[in-house]
């Protein structure tokens, strides 16, 4: 009697495994019919001294290496328009590349170059 519980048991675990590899595969498959084809865009994040690219943000406050005032590129949010900062003194940074809205160049000390200063 004790071997006909263990072998019920035994079935039951196998069905179960079965159970779980068969919704693995599932989930895998499913993951690769939906997977994007192409190549997924990522940003490309500007060194310091690029050229800025985008239209200009221009503020009334000088750039001073700190983290500044309000959350300035929170333009680029709503609009798919790069954009970069253009401080008093004459300093610019670049906004977090598209879909990116930060004020990223800012954040990070990367500086680029205006296009009236090249």
């Amino acid at each position: 009697m004790y071997i006909m519980y263990m072998m019920q048991q035994w079935k039951r675990k196998i069905s179960w495994s079965g159970f779980v590899l068969v919704a693995l595969l599932l989930f895998v498959g499913y993951q690769a019919v939906t997977m994007p084809k192409g190549r997924v865009r990522t940003p490309v994040y500007p060194h310091d001294g690029d050229p800025c690219t985008g239209e200009p943000i221009v503020v009334e406050y000088e750039y001073d290496g700190e983290l500044l005032g309000p959350h300035e590129c929170v333009v680029q949010c709503s609009q798919e328009t790069a954009r970069y900062i253009l401080y008093t003194n004459g300093m610019a940074t670049q906004c977090e590349p598209l879909p990116g809205c930060n004020d990223w160049g800012e954040d990070n000390g990367i500086m680029c170059t205006p296009p009236e200063s090249r």
